[in-house]
C-alpha cells in the first residue's frame, strides 16, 4: 500500500454503486458501513471490467473517508483491501498491513474467529474489545460478505472509555454524595411525581422503599407522612415556598412545623422544565436554640433594664441622701447659732436682774425684787426648756426614748401647762375649751408635758402681735383630739410640708427665736404614743395644731419605745 490508499485485488463489477464522492457520507454509522461496504464488496466481485479503473477510485477515496479503520478479507482470511486509519487506530508502521496477508498477523483476530465460530448461533456482526499495548482500547467488529468474506472494522474507544469510566466514577460519586447527605434531598416533575430521593430523606420520615420509587406521586408521600404523624401541621402553607420559587425563578425556603414537633427547612429549586428539587434539613434544635437565646436575650435585657434603672434608683437615691446630708450640716449650723443665741439670750436677762438687785441691795421694793424674780425663773425656765429638748433630740439619736405609760389626767395636764406659760408670757391669754377630755389617758405624762408645753410656747411666740390662743380638746371615737390655735404670722403653703424636719425653720419665724427642733420632738412623742398631729396654716393667718392620741394604749405598745 502507498500513499495510505486502500488497495483491492478486483476490478469492479459495477460503476454506479461507487460514483459517490467523499461529501456525500459525512457521517457513517459503524452498521451503516459495515452495510455498504457488504453490499460494495459483493458488487465490485461482479464482472464488469470496463469501469474498474473508476470503480477502484472511488471505492478507494470512500474507504479512506471513513472514521473507522477498516480491512476486508476474503474468504480464505486473506487482506483485500484496508484504509490508512486501521494502521492508525492500532498503532502500525507502514507496511504492517499489506494485501495477501494472513488474517492472524492482525490484533482481534483470535477474537473475531472466536466471534466466527458463534456466528452460525447468533447471527448479525458480533463486536469485541481488546487492548493495545500503550493501554489503548479498540472495538473489533466484524461483518461476513455475501462472497464468505468478512469486513473487520477497528473502532478507537478510548476517549469513549475513558468518558464512561469518568461518568461511572462520578454516578458512583454522586451516588455515595447523595447517600452521605446530612440533609433530605428529592427531585419531583412537573407532575410532582418522584424521580429520585436520597436514603436521608427516606430515614427522616421513615418512608418504605415504595415510596421511594422513580414515579410515586408527591400526594402518596405526604399521606403515607399524615398516617405516620410526621406529616406537615400546616397543609394549606406547605406549598407556599414551591409558589415563591416559581415566581422568583430562584431558591427559596422555608420552616415547616411538622405533627410531630420537629421543624424541617425546606429549600425549593425550581427546574427549567416544571419539576423542582427541594432539600429537607432538620432545624428542630436550631430553632429552639435561636428560641431559647431570643427568650435569654430578652430576660438579659429586661434584667439589665430593672438592674440600670435600681442603679439610677440608687444615684437619685444617694443624691438625694447627699442632698440631705448637706442641708442637715447647714441646719446643724444653724442650729449651733440659734442655740448659742437661745442660751445667751435668759442668761443676759438673769444677769441683769442680778446686777440691778445688786445695786439695789437693801433699798429694793417687794414689787421690784418679785419683777426681777419673774424674769430670773422664766429665763430658767427657758434654758431648763432649751436643754430638755437638746438631750432628747440627743436620746432620739441615739435610738432610745423611753415612754412610761401610766393613768394620765391630759385635763390637768393642759390646765398646768398653761398656766405655766402665762407666768412666762404674761401678754398673751389662754382660752380653753377642755371639759370633753375624759378624766384620763394611757399615755406618759412627762413626755406630753414636753408637747404641750412646746405647742404652747410656739403658739405665744410666733403670735407677737395678739393677745389670745385657744385651746380646744374632746373625745372622737376611742380617741382624744387637743387643737391649739393662734393668730400670728401663720406658715407658707410650701413650708407646711417639711414643718415637723429637725432644724428646719419656716420662712414666717425669720427674726424669732427658736432651734427648729421642736416640732420634731413633738411629733416623734405622739407616734411613740400611736398617735398623729396635724397642722392648718396661712401666711397671716395663724395656725392650728391637732394632736390625736389614743385613750387606751394598743396591745403592741411596751413600757419602754425604740425610737428608730
Amino acid at each position: 500500500m502507498s500513499n495510505n490508499k486502500a488497495r483491492t485485488g478486483r476490478a469492479p463489477a459495477t460503476r454506479s454503486l461507487f460514483q459517490v464522492s467523499v461529501e456525500e457520507f459525512p457521517t457513517i454509522d459503524i452498521r451503516e458501513t459495515l452495510s455498504f461496504l457488504t453490499n460494495a464488496t459483493n458488487t465490485c466481485n461482479a464482472p464488469n471490467l470496463t469501469q474498474g479503473g473508476m470503480m477502484s477510485h472511488s471505492f478507494e477515496s470512500i474507504l479512506e473517508s471513513l472514521p473507522q479503520g477498516i480491512v476486508l478479507l476474503d474468504p480464505a482470511g486473506t487482506v483485500t483491501a484496508f484504509n490508512s486509519r486501521t494502521l492508525d487506530i492500532l498503532g502500525l508502521p507502514q507496511g504492517a498491513i499489506r494485501k495477501g496477508m494472513n488474517i492472524d498477523g492482525l490484533p482481534g483476530t483470535a477474537d473475531c474467529r472466536a466471534v466466527a465460530s458463534r456466528r452460525a448461533m447468533t447471527g448479525g456482526a458480533p463486536t469485541s474489545q481488546f487492548a493495545l499495548s500503550d493501554g489503548g482500547m479498540v472495538s473489533l467488529t466484524c461483518a461476513p460478505s455475501r462472497d464468505g468474506g468478512w469486513i473487520l472494522s477497528y473502532e478507537d474507544i478510548s476517549t469513549l472509555i475513558r468518558v464512561e469510566d469518568s461518568l461511572t466514577e462520578q454516578h458512583r460519586r454522586f451516588d455515595a454524595a447523595l447517600s452521605n447527605m446530612p440533609h433530605g434531598l428529592c427531585m419531583f416533575d412537573s407532575t410532582k411525581n418522584l424521580i429520585l430521593c436520597n436514603a436521608s430523606y427516606a430515614r427522616m420520615y421513615n418512608l418504605p422503599d415504595l415510596l421511594t420509587q422513580p414515579g410515586t406521586p408527591l400526594v402518596d408521600i405526604l399521606a403515607y407522612r399524615s398516617r405516620e404523624g410526621n406529616g406537615p401541621a400546616d397543609t394549606t402553607t406547605y406549598f407556599d415556598v414551591v409558589f415563591e420559587a416559581t415566581v422568583r425563578g430562584a431558591p427559596a425556603s422555608q420552616n415547616i412545623v411538622l405533627a410531630d414537633g420537629r421543624v424541617i427547612k425546606i429549600t425549593h429549586n425550581p427546574m427549567q422544565n416544571g419539576g423542582y428539587v427541594a432539600t429537607h434539613e432538620d432545624v428542630t434544635k436550631t430553632v429552639r436554640l435561636a428560641e431559647d437565646l431570643r427568650r435569654h436575650h430578652d430576660q438579659l435585657e429586661a434584667t439589665v433594664k430593672s438592674r440600670t434603672a435600681e442603679v439610677e434608683r440608687q444615684a437619685r437615691e444617694l443624691e438625694r441622701m447627699l442632698a440631705q446630708e448637706r442641708n442637715i450640716n447647714e441646719l446643724q449650723r444653724q442650729f449651733v447659732a440659734m442655740a448659742s443665741h437661745e442660751f445667751r439670750t435668759p442668761l443676759a436677762i438673769i444677769d441683769a436682774a442680778a446686777q440691778r438687785l445688786l445695786r439695789k441691795r437693801g433699798a429694793v421694793e417687794p414689787e421690784f425684787l418679785s419683777d426681777k424674780v419673774d424674769q430670773i425663773r422664766a429665763s430658767v425656765t427657758r434654758i431648763v426648756d432649751l436643754m430638755e429638748s437638746i438631750l432628747s433630740a440627743g436620746r432620739l439619736d441615739t435610738g432610745k426614748i423611753d415612754i412610761n405609760y401610766d393613768a394620765c389626767a391630759l385635763r390637768s395636764l393642759i390646765k398646768t401647762c398653761c398656766e405655766r406659760q402665762s407666768t412666762i408670757a404674761k401678754s398673751h391669754s389662754f382660752v380653753l375649751d377642755i371639759d370633753g377630755l375624759p378624766e384620763s389617758i394611757d399615755a406618759d405624762p412627762r413626755t406630753l408635758a414636753q408637747v404641750f408645753t412646746n405647742l404652747l410656747s410656739n403658739a405665744v411666740k410666733y403670735a407677737p402681735g395678739t393677745s389670745e390662743v385657744r385651746v380646744t380638746a374632746w373625745a372622737e371615737t376611742g380617741n382624744v383630739k387637743v387643737s391649739i390655735s393662734d393668730d400670728g404670722v401663720g406658715i407658707d403653703a410650701e413650708d407646711v410640708p417639711r414643718l415637723f424636719q429637725r432644724y428646719f425653720r419656716a420662712r414666717t419665724s425669720t427674726g424669732i427665736a427658736g432651734t427648729g427642733i421642736g416640732l420634731n420632738l413633738v411629733k416623734q412623742i405622739i407616734e411613740l404614743h400611736n398617735g398623729s398631729i396635724e397642722v392648718r396654716s396661712a401666711r397671716g393667718c395663724g395656725s392650728t395644731f391637732t394632736v390625736t392620741l389614743p385613750i387606751k394604749r394598743s396591745g403592741n405598745a411596751s413600757a419602754t419605745n425604740d425610737a428608730a
